[in-house]
């Protein structure tokens, strides 16, 4: 089966990153070790929670030590220390028999060096998902029929599609099935988007174009609709263009699910990603509206390094790296003591027999990938588990 490798640059830990991270109000937990050693399987975000109450603030004590060749890299097996640097907490790494190697033959002697953020975590979100507008969707390819009119096709097969009329003979093709909406609306005056997952996932049209209801999650009536402006589309499967016309046909040569009548066709369109995932602030106020629009996996809650859907992106200037506090909206509830209760007389100086609480600290979380309008990002820690509608806040905020 043909394989399309991701190509990943992995970098970690920069001094000009460090340099940009410093003004920050560094807080060294009480409990932090005197050192550490480096384990299997660690994050820069692990790590520097051992360290500080708010590990995104890793790169402001990060401090390379000059005699290692390439002070940029932390392998499992290194050992940190906090030492104090004319007052300022600092990160040390220090040298050891194995760190006087080449960078080359550490890689070769031991695991590679930890990341940001475990790959695994992450991978297919980098390399599966497209999001397509209404009106890119309805000018795209889509799969017609099977080979022996079979209800799903897996390789080796054949299958037709219609509307391939930019493809030739021999290109290689992305077959994409419709697993996601994203729809937006108006509530109390605001711009609301939401992530809604398609209950038929293989049909050219959507099963349903109902989006959720803001307050309860639930779908609202036929007559008050909000505005599908967007989906998102799951690579299955790679094929070939074997012949055009209408319809194509097409042959299977690499999928990790069926390939079944209404997916849809894209180009190949390979990326380069950077792991750096440096975690900073946003550099922009954040917007009341950022929510969290969709939690992929789950039908209530998601927590650590699970991925979650963003109502912000690219155009609000969402980078990879930014981090945010996410806080669950609080409810409202009637004060049962305003009128006055079994003898009790009535407050003053209060307007109101409802109370909105404040919205709770839920968790802290990262993008690792931002598109226009929407990105998604990866639960780091927390206290409990996030929920579509929870709000986003600059991560220093905590209560």
């Amino acid at each position: 089966m043909k394989k399309l490798w991701l190509t990943i640059l992995i970098v970690v830990a920069s001094v000009a990153w460090a340099g940009l991270a410093i003004a920050q109000d560094v807080e060294i937990r009480d409990d932090h070790p005197g050192e550490y050693v480096v384990q299997e399987g660690d994050t820069l975000w692990d790590i520097a929670g051992r360290f500080l109450t708010r590990p995104w603030q890793w790169p402001a004590i990060w401090q390379a030590n000059p005699q290692i060749d390439n002070p940029h890299l932390i392998y499992p097996g290194d050992r940190l220390s906090l030492v104090y640097i004319d007052g300022e907490p600092r990160l040390l790494l220090n040298a050891n028999a194995d760190q006087r190697l080449s960078p080359r033959i550490r890689r070769e002697a031991i695991t590679g060096p930890v990341t940001s953020v475990p790959l695994s975590a992450i991978e297919d979100f980098l390399e599966k998902p497209r999001l397509v507008s209404t009106a890119q969707l309805a000018g795209m390819p889509y799969v017609v029929a099977n080979q022996d009119q079979r209800y799903y096709s897996a390789e080796p097969s054949l299958f037709y599609a219609r509307n391939l009329n930019n493809y030739r003979i021999g290109d290689e093709v992305i077959v994409t099935r419709l697993n996601a909406q994203f729809v937006e609306y108006e509530k109390d005056g605001q711009r609301v988007l939401r992530q809604k997952r398609m209950r038929n996932n293989r049909g050219a049209v959507p099963f349903d174009e109902r989006p959720i209801n803001p307050d309860s999650d639930r779908f609202l009536s036929f007559f008050d609709r909000g505005e599908v402006v967007g989906y998102q589309l799951w690579e299955v499967a790679r094929a070939k263009v074997l012949d055009t016309g209408d319809p194509a046909t097409l042959e299977l040569i690499g999928s990790e699910r069926e390939v079944g009548a209404g997916d849809y066709i894209m180009p190949i369109d390979p990326h380069i990603y950077d792991l750096t995932f440096f975690p900073r602030p946003p550099e922009f106020a954040v917007p009341p509206d950022a929510q969290v629009i969709g939690i992929n996996g789950s039908d209530f809650e998601l927590g650590h390094y699970q991925v979650v859907s963003l109502g912000i992106g690219q155009r609000d200037g969402v980078e990879p790296g930014h981090t945010f506090s996410v806080f669950h909206p609080g409810d409202e509830v009637r004060d049962p003591f305003y009128d006055g209760l079994r003898g009790r007389p009535q407050p003053t100086g209060l307007d109101g027999r409802k109370v909105d609480l404040p919205d709770q600290y839920v968790a802290q979380l990262m993008v690792f990938r931002a598109f226009d309008d929407v990105s998604y990002g990866l639960i780091m820690d927390g206290k409990r588990g996030v929920q579509t509608g929870d709000r986003l806040a600059h991560p220093d905020r905590r209560l």
